[in-house]
């Protein structure tokens, strides 16, 4: 096991409720249906961000680069057919960069079905060859939907494939987890009591799985899916790292005996086409009869080391919470504390390595009885701590330059640059 030793210092405004936004903040939509994801191009130094875009209550994925003189352009609109986008605020649109500068952006869109409590789903993907200016027709990655848009549309049982991540690996290989309910839908169809949404532990039905698909000719095409765990917490959004010769991580928060929800590690090690039997981050303990919607997050060093955070509800220890791994996953150390250990309300919490030794952080804190973002360098310390009035917060660092993203009300918001490295 490896130790986590924390290197946060603080530096707060002295009023974030109604504050105009921190020097350095940019405002690239102001009313957005849904929170953001970035990416950093460590090579250009070029950050992404990406984010869900209501317009006359038509939804769409929207991408703006950073620009050379400074500042982000234009918006550029990713899913080429229009309204293609569902939003839920635990599966946004998820924006990564590969090794030779192709932008990715999946995110989901909805069916309406009739006798269905939920709308079924699937997930999307669109690749940039030219730095995020243009894109390509969208794919869907989930292999039911047999190279259509939605599984209906390819004449199959509609299910909902949700709470998706993306990853892409030093070689390219471009990775995608969510959760699937095929099995427990398919059960359901056939007179069982299969239904992934209701799944809460106990009972014999299939429930949610985590499943993972790889692209090896930079998104265009995804192959089958392969099931990393079954029976799983419905809601809660998945978390993929992917590192050199194939090694792939993939987080998500399973049922354990007795209603404990807690948050689960599986590495592969042929490049997503099997997995490890689960590890078990933490013995949290927390009970809980529903689905809390809120996942971990995972963060690959260039030492091999996993860094996991996550948010607990467990009684007297509720918070966000860090630990690492230097074994593949197969054990971690004792958790730190990133928020105060009993700390209320639903935080979420992001994690990255910027390549270069240091692990960043984001997460929701509270002050004043209002939702915050912290946010700053957990590992080989050396710039303090930032907050901003706002929730649902991304992260990503990279050749010297890193950038926090969040949701501020309805407007989405970054602030990024280069940092000081230690």
């Amino acid at each position: 096991m490896v130790s986590l030793a924390l290197a946060l210092t603080t530096l707060c405004p002295a009023s974030l409720a109604g504050a105009s936004p921190i020097p350095g903040t940019v405002t690239l939509a102001d009313s957005a249906a849904g929170g953001p994801t970035v990416a950093v191009d460590g090579g250009t130094r070029t950050v992404y961000i990406a984010w869900v875009g209501a317009e006359d209550s038509v939804r769409n994925v929207y991408l703006s680069r950073s620009e050379r003189g400074g500042g982000f352009g234009q918006r550029v609109r990713v899913n080429d057919l229009a309204g293609d986008v569902a939003f839920h605020e635990e599966a946004p649109a998820q924006v990564a960069v590969g090794p030779e500068g192709n932008v990715y952006v999946a995110w989901i869109n909805q069916t309406v079905v009739v006798g269905r409590r939920f709308p079924a789903s699937d997930v999307r993907l669109a690749r940039s060859t030219d730095g995020g200016r243009t894109f390509d027709r969208a794919v869907t990655v989930n292999d039911d939907a047999k190279g259509h848009r939605t599984t209906a549309e390819a004449g199959g049982m509609p299910a909902s494939h949700h709470f998706h991540h993306l990853a892409v690996a030093p070689d390219g290989a471009v990775y995608v987890s969510w959760l699937d309910s095929r099995e427990a839908d398919r059960a359901r169809a056939q007179g069982g009591t299969g239904d992934a949404h209701g799944h809460h532990g106990g009972g014999s039905s299939p429930g949610s799985e985590v499943r993972v698909a790889r692209s090896g000719d930079g998104g265009r095409t995804f192959g089958g899916s392969a099931v990393v765990d079954r029976g799983v917490c419905p809601c809660c959004r998945t978390a993929l790292a992917a590192g050199p010769g194939g090694r792939v991580y993939a987080a998500w928060r399973t049922v354990y005996a007795g209603d404990v929800r807690d948050i689960a590690v599986a590495r592969s090690e042929d490049g997503g086409r099997t997995f490890s039997t689960p590890s078990r981050v933490h013995a949290d303990g927390w009970v809980i009869a529903g689905c809390p919607h809120n996942g971990p997050s995972l963060g690959l060093d260039g030492e091999g080391r996993l860094h996991v955070a996550w948010y607990t509800g467990q009684e007297g220890r509720q918070g966000v919470y860090l630990t690492v791994s230097g074994d593949g996953g197969r054990t971690f150390g004792t958790p730190e504390s990133l928020s105060g250990s009993g700390e209320g309300g639903f935080a979420r919490v992001k994690v990255c390595a910027d390549g270069a030794g240091g692990l960043w952080a984001a997460w929701e804190g509270r002050e004043g009885g209002e939702r915050v973002v912290r946010a700053g360098r957990v590992l080989d310390g050396g710039e303090p701590e930032r907050a901003f009035a706002g929730a649902s917060p991304a992260v990503a660092a990279g050749g010297g330059v890193r950038a926090v993203a969040w949701l501020d009300g309805r407007a989405v918001r970054i602030f990024s640059g280069p940092y000081q490295k230690p």
